[in-house]
């Protein structure tokens, strides 16, 4: 393999990754504003950890270089 042809791959690998998280990201900002609480237990969705977690791929894809193609 090339290096040309790597970099290609890694380009689209990220690219794909990216997309990815996006869809997570939107997927579970969704489920979030769906969740609700019953009045014993709380929705893990609202739990602190899945914030984070949402947080944080919200930061990679702002790191994501301007020129990776978006595939959703």
């Amino acid at each position: 393999m090339t290096q040309s042809s790597r970099n290609r791959a890694d380009a689209k690998l990220l690219s794909e990754a990216l997309a990815a998280l996006r869809e997570l990201v939107a997927r579970a900002r969704e489920a979030s504003d769906e969740s609700f609480d019953d009045g014993h237990s709380v929705d893990t969705w609202k739990s602190a950890e899945f914030s984070a977690a949402i947080e944080r791929a919200e930061a990679v894809i702002a790191k994501a270089p301007k020129g990776v193609p978006r595939t959703e």
